[in-house]
C-alpha cells in the first residue's frame, strides 16, 4: 500500500521534473487538491479557525471591487488531508506548519488565495519547485513564479503562496498579479535556501534544482528503494540538479549528513535494500553502482559524511 501511495505522490509532482517541458501543474482551487484538480469534500475534518496567517492576506481597500466571501479557513498539519486529496503527505514530509484560506469575489469572478506556512525556506521552496514545472513568467510580477490563466504561484522566505483563478476567465491574469503582490509586500525578506548552492553551477539544467527530504520526494525523482532509503527522516536536506556535459546527461543528488557515521549507515541502508528493479554491479563500503531497467547506471559514494548519487548514467561509472 505505501508503494502504491508514493507512486500516487510520485506522478502528482512527477511532471513538474521534466527538463525544460512540461506544463505547470493544474491549479488547485478551493476544494480541490493542488496540483491534480480533483474535487474533495472539505468534510468536516476542516476545522474553520480565526488565526492563521490573516494579517498576509491581501485587504479590501487595495483590491477595488473585490470583497472577501465565506469565512477565513486554516488547516494544520492534523487535517490538512481534509483539504489536500493525495498530496499532503509531499507537505507534511518538506515540513508543513500552517495553511491559511480566503476566497474574494468580484462581479462573476472568485480567486482563493492560499498561504502555506511551511517549516523553513528550504521546505516552502522545496514545495515551489515541485509544484511549478516550466516557470512562465509575467514580467509585472517580481517575485520568482509561475503563472497561468488558472493560478499564480510562488515562494518567499517560509512561505509558498498559490493565487487561484476560480472562474477560468482569460483576463485574470492582472488580477493574480495584483493579489500576489500584495502578498508578496507583506512578507518577509527571501532567504534562498543555503541547500541549493551544494549543487555544482558548471552544467546545471536551468531549473531542474530539487529538495527532498524523504521518500514521497525522492519517489518523484527516482526510486532506489521502499520508505526513507537515504534516511534524511524528514530534517535532511538533500539537493538534486539535472546535468548536461561532454559525458551526457545524468541526475546529481547530493546529501550532507551530521556526520561520517550517520552517512555510512545510509549508505550501507541502501546498498541493503536496493529496490528490487536495480541491479548492483559493484558494492563496496564507500560505494555503490548499479544498473536499472533501463540499462542505465547509477552510483552512490560515499566521502566523509556526504553522499552523491548519479543518476541516468549511460557508461557505466567507473
Amino acid at each position: 500500500m505505501r508503494r502504491l501511495l508514493l507512486a500516487f505522490v510520485a506522478v502528482a509532482v512527477g511532471s513538474a521534473w521534466q527538463l525544460a517541458a512540461g506544463a505547470p501543474l493544474a491549479p488547485g482551487p478551493v476544494g480541490s487538491a493542488p496540483g491534480n484538480g480533483h474535487p474533495v469534500s472539505l468534510g468536516t475534518a476542516q476545522a474553520a479557525r480565526t488565526s492563521g496567517d490573516a494579517a498576509l492576506m491581501p485587504a479590501e481597500a487595495g483590491l477595488p471591487g473585490w470583497k472577501r466571501i465565506e469565512n477565513q479557513r486554516v488547516f494544520t498539519r492534523a487535517d490538512l488531508y481534509g483539504y489536500i486529496d493525495g498530496g499532503a503527505e509531499l507537505f507534511l514530509e518538506l515540513g508543513f506548519d500552517q495553511l491559511t484560506l480566503q476566497k474574494y469575489r468580484n462581479g462573476s469572478n472568485d480567486v482563493a488565495v492560499e498561504i502555506y506556512r511551511m517549516a523553513d525556506g528550504a521546505a516552502a521552496t522545496g514545495i515551489y519547485l515541485m509544484k511549478c514545472g516550466k516557470e512562465t513568467h509575467d514580467p509585472a510580477f517580481k517575485e520568482r513564479h509561475t503563472i497561468n490563466r488558472h493560478q499564480l504561484m510562488f515562494a518567499r522566505d517560509r512561505y509558498y503562496v498559490t493565487i487561484n483563478n476560480l472562474s477560468g476567465a482569460d483576463t485574470m491574469a492582472p488580477e493574480l498579479v495584483r493579489f500576489g503582490s500584495l502578498v508578496g509586500s507583506k512578507l518577509p525578506t527571501d532567504r534562498p535556501p543555503v541547500e541549493l548552492q551544494r549543487l555544482p553551477v558548471a552544467g546545471l539544467v536551468a531549473g531542474s534544482q530539487r529538495l527532498i527530504r524523504g521518500p514521497f520526494s525522492l519517489q518523484a525523482l527516482y526510486t532506489l528503494g521502499d520508505g526513507d532509503i537515504l534516511q534524511l527522516g524528514g530534517k535532511l536536506t538533500a539537493v538534486a540538479g539535472n546535468y548536461r556535459d561532454a559525458g551526457g546527461a545524468y541526475t546529481l543528488v547530493a546529501v550532507a549528513y551530521p556526520d561520517a557515521a550517520a552517512a555510512r549507515k545510509a549508505l550501507a541502508n541502501v546498498q541493503q535494500n536496493l529496490d528490487k528493479y536495480l541491479k548492483s554491479v559493484n558494492s563496496t563500503p564507500s560505494r555503490l553502482v548499479f544498473k536499472d531497467y533501463e540499462n542505465k547506471f547509477g552510483s552512490l559514494t560515499l566521502t566523509g559524511r556526504q553522499i552523491e548519487i548519479r543518476l541516468h548514467l549511460t557508461r557505466q561509472p567507473q
